[in-house]
């Protein structure tokens, strides 16, 4: 997994995810909706579930409950 030092773009978490908006969503336990509203550029709050989500993927582990943006 590559460290993101510059930040991660939504375009780049959508696509690490499949390419899809609501796979991310899903992934990163938010709506949809909420993943729409993210800028671009992901703050390092966003930028942290990104990859929280990746390690849970790669280790087998499901996604937690919805919590909003």
């Amino acid at each position: 997994m590559a460290c993101h030092t510059r930040g991660m773009t939504k375009t780049e978490a959508v696509r690490l995810f499949g390419g899809r908006p609501i796979d991310l969503a899903r992934a990163v336990g938010v709506t949809r909706q909420a993943v729409q509203g993210w800028p671009e550029q992901l703050t390092p709050k966003q930028s942290d579930r990104v990859q929280a989500a990746l390690w849970r993927v790669a280790h087998g582990i499901k996604a937690e409950a919805k919590a909003g943006a």
